[in-house]
């Protein structure tokens, strides 16, 4: 065999020349056998003329230029689909394809075809994920504000847009291809798609926001709008003959197979699968992805595009777990991250700004004229339907920002319009250029006017030295993970001491992760869907603090709730809850879990981001926790292991004096044994001036306490700086189960010199800090006090009775039994 022959052979591999298409003229690509994989560069074979490494190479380029190209728009707050359909432009025929040697090796004509191949497989699985992620159920749960609004948003830029092109139609004339291409790029500017929108949200960590679940309602509703106007327009348009008439009927056998066959055959098999090994997170995923290929084979018989059979079959199925979770998980990294760029940098690649010519250029600039109409309408019906129904003026413009936005479904949309002929070139350009121009300024504009804090940003903040002071009820907001955090905030719960005289109002609320679903979720446990596997965790959280509700009855009201979002901007539902229920503390988990030999098993780095943003924002006071119970064997719910011996640490400042408040409480309980350890320099030792007088007044009570109750303790330390203040804390041992201490301190006391120049957790403060170390096992609840401007407002409803009931006196006061649909746990149910 000559070797020195083969690289000259291959030049000759693949031809091609015009022939007649379907549509138009197309290029009809003849390739040789046995072209697959290269023979290697030191058999002179050129890797480029095969198939699969040229496929590499492609991918590996659109992919980096793509993460480029985001990383380098990332500031302008624009998404990863703008920067792939920019990828596409960069490595197409508008900029380096301008080089005929580079077009003619990264994408001959045969590459090309195995390029969009490959990448429509990707876009037909990343649409099966998306409508596997949507609840069509929603759209029932949407208000007569979203459907007004949605409706609004579609019917503006609809009429306003085609009232403009019969405008200058009827004053200047316009060509009959031009008026088709204005009809079409109306109905695609009026849209706005779901998964785009609960895509942009997520993006901008404002899905579970009020403008983000507003959004999302509004969304749907406008997509419902599009299909209706749609199926009316096809109705009135299609050929009125047989083969039209079989079209409809084919479609419509496609849609009740979807409904009626794949999903009870694909539930059967989940449910089957799930019962045999006793596991519901797994499910039966090589015969879905066997159904999935049907459905989309059935969409090109009937002739649509594959995509549509695998949408439609991902909304029939239910979203959440564990369908939309492991499907996901599964198939997303491979379909989104890996094909759907190529897929994306499809539409850039088939985009040439040089194909606007001189002579169109009066077309171009009325068809763009259109399109900005249209857009224009489409935010000015938005935002004027937002008013009306009395949403602020700010949030009115940033929803009809988020309305234009559009993404991959107009760009998938666009592409197969212009290989139908629906549109031409020039049509395609522009449509393509007025995407990524409207979506990233209604993005950035977005980023720039919404602030999702700032509806729980208040001036005054409620504090339990307020709450204290001013005789109110104690509100806790308890943040649960999973089934282990609860026993620990059981035991913080009886440590507060809740009496018939002295109530305390809780709300737990389950923090979960979105995962397989496109909606975020905040709502009551009873209100859950009842075959989500996340509610039958949850019920297991609820049930065991009714257990505890039984043991304090009269004396404990609770209500339970489970949000799941995005653990980027779940700190909105925490923030958000706390203000609705005016709650005094919020309690969340330490992001390190500790192991039953007290050291670190997990850190969870995303729940620590979640502390760092509700510490930054909260309406209340926050309290980390360091659970450690698993190291002592406190774990029962049935309290048959609860704390005996608590301490707090006190050095100074607002967080101290917030602390030694709940201190205080836990101190009025008769079994507890409390000691406070207050650490003081050997210069304060003659000045009793604190820095504010709640520091004082509480340090009296607390003494008062220690005097009068054999099982309250006050400890004073004499310290010259951190040095012996961390010795002193290292002796605690194991004596207590529980240590509270506050966040903030005074840097330059004397107390503490030395021991802030390096801080592992920074959100613990540098007592907390020390206290993770291994070396503890004791549990610690790390309390910081936001700061407000003002003075909390009494809140009458919440207020406690000054005199205590005559002994004997069973009655609840009304305010408790009544106050926001609270019920009480009936023991005989038991």
């Amino acid at each position: 065999m000559d070797l020195s022959r083969l690289g000259s052979a291959e030049l000759n591999s693949s031809q091609f020349g015009a022939v007649h298409g379907p549509f138009m003229m197309e290029q009809l690509v003849c390739q040789k056998e046995n072209m697959l994989t290269s023979k290697g560069l030191f058999m002179n074979s050129d890797p480029l003329q095969y198939a699969v490494p040229l496929l590499m190479l492609q991918m590996s380029v659109i992919i980096i230029t793509s993460r480029i190209i985001f990383g380098i728009l990332k500031p302008l707050k624009q998404g990863m689909i703008s920067a792939q359909v920019l990828a596409g432009v960069v490595l197409g025929p508008s900029f380096l394809g301008r080089n005929v040697a580079y077009l003619d090796t990264f994408l001959p004509p045969g590459g090309k075809i195995i390029l969009q191949t490959i990448s429509n497989v990707g876009f037909i699985i990343h649409l099966f994920i998306l409508g596997l992620k949507i609840d069509w159920t929603i759209i029932k749960k949407a208000g007569s504000k979203a459907i007004l609004i949605g409706a609004a948003s579609y019917a503006f830029p609809f009429s306003f847009g085609s009232l403009t092109v019969f405008f200058i139609n009827s004053t200047l004339g316009l060509p009959k291809e031009v008026v088709h291409c204005a009809a079409t790029v109306i109905s695609l500017s009026s849209m706005t798609s779901f998964p785009v929108t609960t895509t942009v949200l997520e993006e901008l960590n404002i899905l579970n926001s009020e403008l983000g679940r507003l959004a999302t309602n509004c969304s749907i509703v406008c997509e419902a709008c599009g299909c209706l106007v749609a199926l009316a327009f096809n109705l009135y348009t299609r050929e009125r003959t047989m083969n039209g008439v079989w079209g409809i009927v084919m479609i419509s056998c496609l849609l009740l197979s979807i409904a009626f066959i794949f999903r009870p055959v694909i539930i059967w098999l989940t449910e089957k699968k799930s019962k045999s090994l006793n596991n519901k997170d797994l499910v039966p995923f090589y015969p879905i992805l066997l159904i999935l290929s049907m459905a989309s084979i059935g969409s090109e018989v009937f002739g649509v595009h594959a995509a549509f059979g695998a949408f439609w079959l991902g909304v029939s199925l239910p979203d959440g777990p564990p369908l939309g979770t492991e499907l996901a998980m599964k198939l997303d990294m491979i379909a989104s991250s890996m094909l759907l760029p190529c897929f994306i940098a499809i539409s850039g690649l088939q985009t040439n700004f040089f194909e606007i010519t001189e002579s169109h250029e009066n077309h171009v600039v009325m068809i763009e004229v259109i399109l900005l109409v249209t857009y224009g309408c489409k935010f000015l019906g938005t935002a004027a339907a937002s008013a009306y129904c009395k949403t602020p003026i700010g949030d009115a413009l940033c929803l009809g920002f988020l309305m234009c936005c559009q993404g991959i479904i107009e760009v998938y949309t666009t592409v197969v319009w212009k290989d139908a002929q629906v549109v031409d070139t020039q049509c395609f350009n522009l449509m393509i250029i007025t995407i990524l121009i409207v979506t990233g300024i209604s993005r950035f504009l977005v980023v720039y006017l919404y602030d999702p804090t700032k509806r729980y940003k208040s001036k005054s903040k409620r504090t339990i030295i307020n709450t204290r002071e001013r005789n109110l009820q104690l509100r806790l907001l308890l943040c649960i993970y999973s089934v282990e955090n609860v026993p620990s905030m059981v035991n913080l719960l009886e440590a507060t001491y809740p009496t018939r005289f002295n109530p305390i109002s809780f709300f737990t609320l389950h923090l979960v992760e979105l995962k397989g679903r496109a909606h975020a979720v905040l709502t009551p446990h009873h209100q859950m869907n009842k075959l989500d596997p996340n509610t039958a965790q949850s019920t297991h959280i609820v049930n065991a603090f009714q257990r505890f509700e039984q043991k304090y009855q009269s004396t404990l009201m609770a209500q339970h709730f489970t949000a799941a979002a995005p653990f980027s901007s779940i700190n909105n539902d925490v923030c958000t809850l706390g203000l609705d229920k005016k709650a005094t503390l919020i309690v969340l988990p330490f992001h390190k879990q500790y192991a039953i030999d007290g050291t670190v098993g997990h850190v969870h780095g995303a729940i620590r981001n979640i502390n760092l943003n509700v510490l930054e924002a909260a309406p209340c006071s926050v309290a980390l926790f360091i659970d450690r119970g698993e190291c002592e064997g406190r774990r029962s719910v049935l309290m048959s292991n609860t704390w005996q011996n608590v301490a707090v640490l006190f050095i100074g400042g607002r967080d101290d004096a917030e602390a030694l408040a709940l201190c205080m409480r836990m101190a009025e309980k008769p079994e507890l044994t409390v000691t406070m350890i207050h650490f003081r320099h050997k210069s304060s030792l003659q000045d009793e001036d604190y820095s504010a007088m709640d520091e004082y007044n509480l340090i009296k009570d607390f003494k008062s306490h220690a005097a009068n109750k054999g099982k309250v303790h006050y400890v004073e330390e004499i310290v010259k700086d951190g040095v012996e203040t961390t010795q002193v804390i290292s002796s605690l041992g194991e004596a207590y189960d529980m240590v509270l201490v506050g966040r903030d301190h005074d840097l330059d006391s004397a107390v503490l010199y030395g021991l802030t120049d390096w801080s592992e957790c920074p959100e613990l403060g540098v007592i907390g800090d020390m206290l993770t170390s291994p070396d503890f096992h004791f549990s610690v609840l790390v309390v910081h006090q936001q700061q407000g401007d003002d003075d909390l407002a009494i809140d009458d409803s919440y207020k406690l009775p000054v005199e205590h009931q005559k002994v004997g006196d069973t009655r609840i006061q009304p305010r408790f039994s009544a106050e926001e649909g609270f019920t009480t746990i009936d023991l005989s149910k038991n």
